[in-house]
């Protein structure tokens, strides 16, 4: 979900009070940017996962 839905599911009335609390969740960021980088480490080692 986009945060501006969220925003108002919670009765925000400004983005940038959701955004305040968006920067809680970054775990997913970085799950996001490990397999990135492991997929990129196998491309250039000729190997590939599922």
């Amino acid at each position: 979900m986009g945060l501006p839905t969220v925003g108002r599911l919670l009765g925000h009335g400004r983005l940038a009070t959701t955004a305040g609390y968006a920067h809680l969740a970054d775990a997913h960021l970085v799950e996001a940017a490990e397999k990135v980088g492991t997929l990129l480490f196998d491309a250039m080692q000729g190997t590939r996962q599922g």
